[in-house]
């Protein structure tokens, strides 16, 4: 007796996993945006080319009340007003003007951290990196955003989803840390 033509158990088959799976279902309509979601979420980390600061003083001055503000708005009867806060020196580490960046983070590999795709992170290259922060770093010649870390005692980049694995450094493999992140702007609206 021959075996059937198709159906059935064949080796080789079906998708490799290194954990269990499950199955989801979800309404019809929303197939293609949980699949394009899930996508974009396992693709890589990237960043757009770093972009100096300008080394002008800042011409728009923002108020700064002085009563704190639980998730709203400033009371309009009190006018308290501490001071006015210039950009620039609230984000950027006094004397490393010259050497803090702003680049454009493309991808999910940092979503633990709080860096999520289309965020912009100012990065200073003026900082000496130390295991557990978040640099930017030129991996065998292409940028990447992960957390400085260790595996098995061996440097390693390592992401925040758990859909990505950390980067260990074979021989022969060039790692170049660029800069430490210090913050991440992020657009809500």
């Amino acid at each position: 007796m021959s075996p059937p033509a198709h159906g059935g158990a064949r080796p080789g088959a079906g998708r490799p996993t290194s954990e269990p799976t499950q199955r989801l279902r979800v309404p019809e309509s929303q197939v293609p945006a949980v699949l394009a979601y899930l996508e974009a979420y396992r693709q890589t980390t990237t960043l757009d080319v770093p972009r100096p600061l300008s080394l002008m003083p800042s011409t728009v001055a923002l108020t700064a009340f002085t009563s704190r503000v639980p998730a709203g708005l400033p009371s309009p009867a009190d006018d308290a007003v501490e001071d006015v806060v210039d950009l620039n020196q609230y984000l950027v580490i006094p004397g490393h003007e010259p050497s803090t960046y702003i680049i454009r983070v493309s991808g999910w590999s940092m979503v633990g951290a709080g860096i999520f795709d289309g965020d912009e992170v100012l990065v200073d290259r003026a900082l000496k990196p130390k295991q557990g922060d978040i640099v930017v770093a030129l991996v065998n010649g292409e940028l990447s955003i992960k957390r400085l870390g260790k595996v098995d005692g061996k440097v390693a980049l390592l992401p925040e989803n758990a859909h990505f694995k950390p980067i260990v450094f074979k021989e022969g493999e060039t790692l170049e840390l660029w800069g430490v992140v210090t913050r991440c702007l992020r657009n809500l609206r």
